[in-house]
This record gives structure tokens, C-alpha cells and sequence, in this order.
């Protein structure tokens, strides 16, 4: 995967937790849906707490609400490795992350 690396800055949250936000790179039918969208952000919390992936998609689709039909049977990537919906991952800035639809053949 040749994701982008992301990092638009830190934020600070209404509770004063410090965030982060992080670009998650579209390939396939996840850039057809986002309208030919290459990339969206997101936004993510920096304390280190960790996130799973199904709560990792579920920033995808609130920040890219069109990438909904998705859920369920794209993968999302982190730094090169698939990760699952239950798995938990640590973010940090430059991380790349990537939303890999399934692949249709015949």
C-alpha cells in the first residue's frame, strides 16, 4: 500500500484532551463513493488509549458518510497492515491508514 502519511495538526477537544487528525487514504470503490475523493480526515484522540477498528471506520464514515455501504466489507489498513474491526491500535502522527474496499474479479 503507498497510503498517505497524515497529519493536519493538533486540536484541542471541548474537554481539553489534545487530538489529533489524521488523512485516510481511498482506493477503488471507497474513492468512487467519496466522489472521487482521494483522501479524508479525521479526527482522533492523542492520549495513547487506543482505538479499535470497527471505532477507527466509524470516524472514516462520520467525517465521508458516503462510504457507509462500506461497513462490513472493506478493510482498513494501518501503516501497511490490515487491521480488524475488534483489533486495537495505537495512533500516532504520520501513521498511515487506508479504507481497502473488497475486490471484485471473474
Amino acid at each position: 500500500l503507498s497510503c498517505i502519511r497524515g497529519v493536519s495538526g493538533s486540536l484541542s477537544s471541548p474537554r481539553g484532551k489534545q487530538r489529533m487528525q489524521l488523512s485516510v487514504q481511498l482506493f477503488a470503490k471507497a474513492k468512487e463513493l467519496a466522489g472521487g475523493k482521494t483522501s479524508v480526515l479525521v479526527t482522533v484522540e492523542k492520549e495513547g488509549e487506543g482505538i479499535s477498528g470497527g471505532q477507527l471506520f466509524d470516524l472514516v464514515c462520520a467525517a465521508e458518510p458516503a462510504l457507509q455501504p462500506l461497513v462490513g466489507s472493506a478493510f482498513l489498513a494501518v501503516n501497511d497492515e490490515y487491521i480488524t474491526a475488534e483489533q486495537i491500535v495505537i495512533l500516532k502522527a504520520g501513521d498511515d491508514i487506508a479504507v481497502i474496499p473488497p475486490i471484485s474479479g471473474g
